[in-house]
């Protein structure tokens, strides 16, 4: 860089810290140039940086009727920097950037224009020109906040839209998942409700063969209170089909196999007495009991299948999310899906 380059960047910085100092208040020609003589320029040096700057201005005019805004800008913003009293600079630098800003809907374009011409109407305050613009400035504007409030309104109303849309999947994702979930669990109350069933149709056999059996009359009496106990415990406990806990399905299984326990004895017992096995009665019951138990162990089997398909469910995502418990299944202790036998033969 030469020192008259070095002198001349001197000058704009100085004039820069002056300008802010000052405020409204304007240098005149001969206050400028006395600053650029005391930054280092010659006079020479001093009248080559104002026909420079008269260069800069009609190139930033030629750009403005080429529509040419950025590089109007930049070529009419070097020009007001080296004659900041040049108010016609000025008004096409205000112009330059009036038009740029509605373009590029930039609100700072809109700033640096007001500063531009409250410069041009402070060198001349009855200049027409710069009266204009200020009109146009502040229709632009009106146009822009305009815009702008519309455009962030739309964006509001298009965000709002994106998350109701969202909340909307999520609700029907919620119920649909909560009503499937629920259907499930109902299969499993359903299947829990045959378990039941088959099991209390057991229980309601027992006083006839207990009854049957009494006929003769030197039974042995506490195979019968085994057998009229193990009922009367299995009837009384019963089971929450929704809250199927292991606890709580242990103790009916143990319930219900001391029932099927004391059958077996009871069974084994008759087979001593055949004035009681040869009756149409027990025989009978025998068949009965025989199609219960094998039904017992059909719908235990499609419960533990039902409870599977709830458990399988109940921890997969994103079912796992809404809370449901998993239930127990019953014991797969060796036999426990084999009917007890009752056969006399």
């Amino acid at each position: 860089m030469s020192s008259s380059d070095d002198a001349l960047d001197r000058y704009m910085k100085k004039l820069t810290e002056l300008q802010y100092s000052r405020q409204e208040t304007l240098y005149s020609d001969e206050e400028l140039k006395q600053i650029a003589l005391d930054s280092g320029l010659s006079e020479a040096e001093w009248q080559e940086a104002q026909k420079r700057a008269e260069n800069q201005k009609q190139r930033g005019k030629n750009h403005i009727v080429h529509a040419n805004w950025q590089d109007a800008v930049e070529e009419l913003e070097a020009a007001c920097a080296l004659k900041p009293n040049d108010v016609e600079a000025h008004t096409m630098a205000a112009e330059a950037y009036i038009n740029r800003g509605g373009t590029q809907q930039n609100s700072d374009d809109f700033r640096q224009a007001e500063y531009h011409l409250d410069q041009a109407l402070l060198i001349n305050s009855k200049y027409e020109k710069a009266f204009k613009l200020k009109k146009e400035l502040n229709t632009r504007r009106e146009i822009y906040t305009t815009q702008t409030h519309k455009s962030t309104s739309n964006r509001k109303f298009i965000r709002w839209m994106v998350l109701g849309g969202i909340a909307l999947v999520v609700i029907i994702w919620y119920f649909t998942s909560y009503n499937s979930m629920v259907s499930a669990e109902e299969e499993t109350i359903e299947a829990w409700a045959q378990v039941e069933n088959v099991y209390q149709r057991r229980a309601d056999l027992i006083p006839n063969l207990v009854a049957t059996v009494e006929a003769a009359a030197d039974f042995e009496r506490d195979v019968l209170t085994e057998v009229t106990n193990a009922r009367t415990q299995a009837i009384s406990s019963s089971v929450d089909p929704t809250d199927l806990t292991p606890v709580a399905l242990r103790q009916f299984e143990q319930n219900q196999a001391a029932v099927g326990s004391s059958l077996s004895r009871l069974m084994a017992v008759a087979e001593d007495y055949p004035q009681i096995t040869a009756t149409e009665n027990f025989r009978d019951l025998q068949s009965q009991l025989e199609g219960t138990e094998n039904r017992i162990s059909v719908e235990r089997r499609r419960f533990n299948q039902s409870v599977q398909a709830y458990n399988a469910k109940a921890r997969k995502f994103p079912y796992n999310l809404l809370g449901f418990d998993t239930k127990a299944y019953f014991s797969a202790n060796a036999g426990a899906e084999n009917a007890p036998s009752v056969n006399f033969d």
